[in-house]
């Protein structure tokens, strides 16, 4: 799982988009680790991610809830309910 993490950070990054920050720490989880169907790539996540954070999300404390979830669904729904929009 990490290596897809690893490979979908590197793809969206060679398509010109810089792939860093907590937008890229909670999608690498959320669809790098987890493999979540709520996005369909990378890119997806990382444009509702950058749109939440723009509206006030707590990116960060969100990134680092999922993290611990462990890709946990209950969990990780919890998470959106704390830290999300």
């Amino acid at each position: 799982m990490k290596l897809l993490s690893f490979l979908a950070v590197l793809m969206t990054a060679c398509a010109g988009e810089a792939v860093e920050g907590p937008c890229a720490d909670l999608c690498g989880e959320l669809v790098g680790e987890c493999g979540f169907t709520a996005f369909p790539d990378m890119g997806s996540c990382l444009d509702g991610c950058a749109f939440d954070a723009s509206e006030g999300q707590d990116v960060i404390g969100q990134a680092i809830c999922v993290r611990n979830a462990e890709c946990d669904t209950f969990a990780v729904m919890e998470c959106e309910n704390q830290f999300g929009s």
